[in-house]
């Protein structure tokens, strides 16, 4: 009697919370699609009898851990569940399940929402076959405005797929796209086009997608398509999204496949016609381009408003370190934001360098960019210099109200700590440090080159604030310079002590207060999360030096 009642207290609980209860799907190579699938002692045998049903919230299809399925998944909005009642795609027993689909999408889904994807391996044909497959693919096309909601894709692996590893696609017409998308621990790899992507509408259509995270995810060998149209190679590449962030992740040796002479090239992490956008705590290296453009680290390119790169170690990139870019036809790029992170000898080809801007006229050109407290290296390898701004294809230059405070910039000798060919009065550069070791800095300014800050100060107007010099060149006395090396953990990225200023630093205390001066958010700490200022003024380049840190040897 006691027990009854208890369950139906239970299912009345359940009913109020408009969780229902679902059923456990078994799937295993020694079942038979003539058995139930309801227990792991009488499980289906193949993907083709998953494709048949339809599945209600609650629901959870298991794949037995260890073992290898032929096929590809197919799901609609039928089988859609809710943010608190998904539908499960996974795996029991122990392990992860493979998901080997040959020339078909490794799991597509359409319009729907309620759903989570784990605990699988996903192994396509090959990125060399031609055709168009993806790994992962999450398509919603319902009508304007409509997005499914509540998608988690976690501890899965995904390669050999021509297109993309993961996919989150809107309707380039419809605006219909995704909301509260969760990416993470997924390990992509060996893809062709990209590795995961998030697309939707262009301009004049508005941002598909609301809320996505990509956290804790390693994104390699994604090479490209040699002899494919537009860029391709790209790592983690965001379009079509308000609201997302990117980080703890790994991206590398992405790219070097993607040759097309007539279009830019690929990026290990970026966002385009995106808003509000973080990309943080990342690290980028040895990421490569086939043609002459792009190749970088990261990039916050045409179209992005209010979005933000921060915390991330780019390094050994064919391309820039960080890009700011503004192609042709975008819709207005404005108040993005790019501080404390490090650059070590980016730039590798193709003339980039530290931190790149490039711009046409499109929607204003470049507005209002903040760049600030970034560690910069330039190393033998660099083709470009510290900070570069390359003019469109009509020698213009289409940046207005940059403000770059606080970064240091270093050059082995030979290379620039600036390279600005069409110089704007609403360029500002204050309270900067340049320093070239072994040699004289050089700065070209139009088609003037300086040797010293002090004869481009007097020229340019530029490191002054209300009639007072400001700036430094000065040997800043990091640690290392020039050695972090490879990380390989973006949890890690703290002990990148080559770049943390020694005790002896002349720019410890030195910065401008450009939050006081200029009304910037200088957000509560530097790269290696130590508290800003930590002491009694704020200090240049990426660490805030803490004497009880130094002293504690964090």
């Amino acid at each position: 009697m006691c027990n009854r009642l208890c369950l139906g207290i239970l299912a009345t609980f359940l009913f109020c919370a408009g969780v229902v209860q679902g059923t456990e799907y078994y799937v295993s190579p020694s079942g038979s699609n003539w058995n139930s699938g309801k227990s792991p002692q009488k499980p289906w045998k193949t993907i083709g009898k998953v494709n048949e049903r339809t599945f209600k919230a609650g629901d959870r299809i298991l794949f037995e851990g260890g073992k290898t399925f032929k096929g590809g998944l197919k799901f609609d909005a039928k089988d859609s569940g809710a943010p608190g009642n998904p539908v499960t795609v996974g795996a029991y027993g122990g392990g992860r399940a493979t998901i080997s689909s040959g020339r078909k999408h490794g799991l597509y889904a359409e319009n729907c929402g309620g759903f989570v994807i784990k605990d699988l391996i996903f192994v396509g044909a090959g990125r060399e076959v031609k055709k168009n497959f993806s790994g992962i693919y999450l398509f919603a096309n319902r009508g304007k405005d409509a997005k499914p909601e509540y998608i988690r894709i976690d501890n899965v692996e995904v390669s050999g797929y021509r297109q993309r590893g993961i996919h989150i696609s809107g309707s380039p017409t419809s605006n219909s796209g995704f909301k509260d998308v969760r990416i993470t621990n997924a390990d992509v790899h060996d893809n062709g086009n990209q590795g995961i992507a998030s697309s939707g509408s262009k301009p004049p259509g508005d941002w598909v997608h609301k809320g996505i995270y990509v956290g804790d995810c390693k994104v390699y060998n994604n090479v490209g398509i040699s002899g494919g149209r537009g860029h391709s190679g790209n790592g983690i590449i965001f379009s079509s999204v308000d609201g997302a962030v990117i980080e703890y992740c790994e991206a590398y040796n992405n790219g070097q496949l993607s040759d097309d002479p007539n279009s830019g090239g690929p990026i290990a992490i970026w966002a385009w016609d995106s808003s509000n956008v973080v990309i943080q705590y990342c690290e980028a290296y040895g990421n490569k381009t086939g043609n002459k453009a792009d190749g970088g680290g990261f990039d916050l390119d045409g179209g992005c408003v209010n979005c933000v790169m921060q915390y991330n170690y780019s390094h050994g990139n064919y391309g820039a370190g960080y890009g700011i870019y503004q192609y042709k036809d975008a819709r207005e790029f404005k108040n993005n934001v790019v501080r404390y992170n490090i650059t070590e000898a980016d730039g590798i080809r193709n003339k980039h360098g530290g931190i790149n801007f490039w711009s046409t006229n499109s929607s204003g050109g470049l507005q209002n960019t903040r760049v600030y407290n970034n560690t910069i290296f330039i190393g033998d390898e660099t083709n470009g210099a510290g900070i570069v701004d390359f003019p469109d294809e009509e020698g213009t230059c289409y940046v207005y109200d940059t403000e770059i405070y606080n970064n240091i910039i270093l050059t082995t000798p030979g290379k620039r700590v600036l390279d600005i060919p069409n110089p704007q009065s609403r360029w500002n550069f204050r309270g900067n440090c340049y320093w070239t070791y072994g040699g004289d800095i050089e700065i070209k300014w139009g088609d003037a080159k300086y040797t010293n800050l002090n004869d481009w100060r007097v020229a340019s107007g530029q490191e002054r604030v209300s009639g007072m010099d400001v700036g430094f060149q000065i040997d800043p006395k990091l640690i290392d310079a020039g050695r972090g090396g490879t990380i390989g953990d973006a949890r890690l990225l703290p002990t990148l002590n080559a770049y943390k200023l020694t005790s002896s630093s002349p720019l410890i205390d030195t910065g401008l207060d450009i939050e006081s001066a200029f009304g910037i958010d200088v957000g509560k700490h530097d790269y290696y999360g130590t508290e800003i200022p930590s002491g009694g003024r704020f200090d240049i380049g990426a660490h805030e030096f803490s004497k009880s840190a130094a002293g504690s040897g964090h």
